[in-house]
């Protein structure tokens, strides 16, 4: 099979114009996210890809892949792709119908700082915690990964650590060259699974371990008992809310187990960051509406006690003391800085209603 193909252009093509994913379909257009947005490519430009083509765009992607792959009995595939000195990208190969597609994310190469992702102070006060849990969560596409990528090399950048990641597949890639250093395991190719590789680094020397997605029982509990031994321990999770990820978290144990799991996340977790993407009312791009919830005592008296329904009002009011702050809370100041739309806002807003109320609209929701 050539060095070069097809699909290298196209990755080519959707790092250039800024695009976050290009997705290829059997029989269909090529299309590709940008700002949040498909937009469509017109075949005239790149004609529709039948499906031994399509199928052909996988296998030259995997051609150094770790293990030998029969696509035609696979479903779906994750891994990584890479144009040297380009970008990174993160393949995921599904079929559909019978035929074949794939959507790919760009990875950049070089990782945004805090300033450059519009990230408020209290983040860089997250990375100082020496122990405890850590949550980035957000739905898929929301800029978890970007965002823990930001943390980590902050926390590279200005200290002697040694950093442990689980990842499925690798994405961001950080430099040797600073303070601190990043050993990458991935899954399948490093380690056979999460729970694993959370075993192994407790026995690497770790500073921080970042075990990637927190999925089942049992990453969650090894993560907690890590956290619990003096390690600074972050993972994402898919939710949508501070409250909904901590109950997300207790959702994956039986009902006679959730209570100690609530007092043992009252006492580890260091915070929560919750975020959603939104298109900017310039067009130019997209930022971050973001959720901070900070574990200070009353928020830990509140897991301890189970009042969740306590809690967003509570980081509300911790706004200015502690950074923390509630999606709405974060959506009104967009608003108000003209860097969003208001209806963009409402309707990402958790309280439709008060939301109104907050902005001083009449609008019906």
């Amino acid at each position: 099979m050539n060095d070069w193909h097809m699909i290298d252009d196209l990755l080519l093509a959707a790092n250039k114009y800024g695009a976050s994913d290009l997705i290829i379909r059997t029989n269909d257009r090529v299309r590709m996210r940008i700002h949040g947005a498909v937009i469509t490519i017109s075949p005239d430009q790149v004609p529709v890809r039948n499906r031994a083509q399509v199928k052909e765009m996988v296998e030259h992607m995997l051609q150094h892949h770790h293990e030998e792959v029969d696509l035609e009995q696979r479903k779906s595939l994750d891994f990584h792709y890479s144009l040297e000195n380009v970008a990174h990208f993160r393949i995921h190969m599904m079929r559909t119908g019978g035929d074949f597609g794939i959507v790919a994310r760009i990875i950049p190469k070089k990782i945004p700082s805090f300033e450059e992702l519009h990230l408020p102070p209290v983040i860089r006060e997250i990375t100082e915690n020496r122990n405890g849990l850590v949550i980035i969560a957000g739905a898929t596409g929301s800029g978890k990964s970007t965002t823990m990528a930001s943390m980590l090399n902050y926390v590279i950048s200005h200290r002697q650590v040694h950093i442990v990641t689980i990842e499925d597949p690798l994405e961001f890639r950080y430099s040797a060259a600073k303070k601190g250093t990043v050993c990458q395991r991935q899954l399948g190719e490093d380690v056979a699974t999460y729970a694993d590789g959370l075993s192994d680094a407790l026995r690497e020397a770790p500073d921080i371990i970042v075990a990637g997605e927190a999925r089942d029982r049992e990453v969650i509990q090894l993560a907690l008992q890590a956290s619990e031994t003096g390690h600074l321990v972050m993972v994402t999770v898919h939710a949508t809310t501070a409250v909904g990820t901590m109950q997300r978290l207790m959702s994956a144990f039986a009902l006679d187990e959730q209570d100690a799991i609530r007092e043992r996340l009252g006492q580890n977790l260091r915070a929560i960051v919750v975020q959603k993407l939104l298109p900017k009312k310039d067009g130019k791009g997209r930022i971050a509406a973001i959720e901070i919830m900070i574990c200070n005592s009353v928020i830990r008296h509140y897991i301890l006690e189970n009042r969740f329904s306590d809690i967003p009002k509570s980081m509300e009011e911790g706004a200015t003391i502690y950074g923390s702050q509630s999606f709405d809370q974060h959506l009104k100041k967009l608003v108000e800085d003209d860097t969003v739309e208001y209806e963009e806002a409402l309707a990402n807003a958790v309280q439709q209603e008060d939301f109104v109320m907050r902005l001083g609209r009449d609008t019906e929701v």
